[in-house]
């Protein structure tokens, strides 16, 4: 572990699917009540960054939700407690766009489903089956379902939308269908591997990164005052931001060589809050 002036931390960004939680979607609440005891009183501000729903977040968290800020959808909404500090929405014509290419462009097996999130809801259509409807659930508090995904585009001021989620096949090639699905998008949309073959295309030049950013100029914090800790692609803009980033330990080789560090433990085994007591408590 590369040396850390412990006192000058002033925010912890922690990615939450294989890093802070564990792959029953939970962690140790005690262990990380008492250390959130600790950085409250030390002022050191705790960010919860993650490519899945504002609303789930603040669930997992929700002894502590008002005290947390909350980077969601691979950067696309902040969070300050409660209240919503940025947006990044997809244009309409960008989303319906998308959607024709990918009707066109990938054989209906290929993709096992498409989720679009808003700021309110996750949009699925009625049509999908059950089984997939559990697993959007799993990363996703607050689900709608819809006769049509392209009707969700007269939405209006009901909802902003924010994410499309492509989930592909698990017999597809992942990576091919991810370089073929990056070829397709235009300048204003980007995609991150988000983990469980799943694709999340958004506005482009949004990620993590610039939701630290923008939480950066309201604290009035330096990247070298800032800890993330990650897991995959979705994670890489963060890691590369401070000197004092952590891919876990589980992480796969390509995301390690992103990162500053590497954790002693797995998110199985609470690498996040074992490096932060290790870090911040010694």
């Amino acid at each position: 572990m590369k040396g850390i002036n412990v006192m000058s931390i002033k925010m912890i960004a922690v990615d939450m699917d294989g890093t802070f939680l564990n792959d029953h979607n939970t962690y140790d609440h005690e262990r990380f009540s008492k250390l959130f005891g600790y950085l409250k009183q030390r002022g050191i501000h705790f960010v919860a960054a993650s490519g899945s729903q504002f609303q789930r977040l603040q669930l997992q968290f929700a002894p502590f939700k008002n005290d947390i800020d909350y980077i969601s959808q691979n950067g696309s909404l902040v969070h300050c407690g409660e209240q919503l500090a940025f947006t990044a929405p997809i244009q309409i014509a960008d989303y319906l766009d998308l959607l024709r290419k990918l009707e066109v462009n990938f054989a209906k097996n290929d993709l096992v489903m498409k989720t679009i999130s808003g700021i309110n809801y996750t949009y699925a259509e009625e049509s999908l089956p059950a089984k997939y409807f559990e697993i959007i659930k799993r990363y996703y508090s607050s689900v709608k379902r819809v006769p049509s995904l392209k009707k969700l585009a007269s939405l209006g001021d009901k909802d902003q939308l924010i994410k499309v989620g492509v989930t592909f096949a698990p017999n597809i090639d992942f990576e091919k269908a991810s370089t073929k699905l990056r070829s397709l998008l235009p300048a204003t949309l980007s995609s991150l591997n988000s983990g469980f073959s799943t694709q999340l295309v958004g506005t482009a030049n949004i990620d993590k990164r610039t939701g630290i950013k923008y939480l950066q100029e309201k604290y009035q914090i330096r990247t070298d005052e800032i800890m993330t800790f990650g897991d995959n692609e979705n994670d890489i803009g963060m890691l590369e931001l401070t000197p004092y980033s952590f891919a876990m330990s589980n992480a796969a080789a390509k995301i390690k060589s992103k990162a500053a560090n590497i954790t002693s433990c797995d998110n199985n085994n609470s690498g996040v809050l074992e490096t932060l007591e290790k870090v911040l408590m010694k």
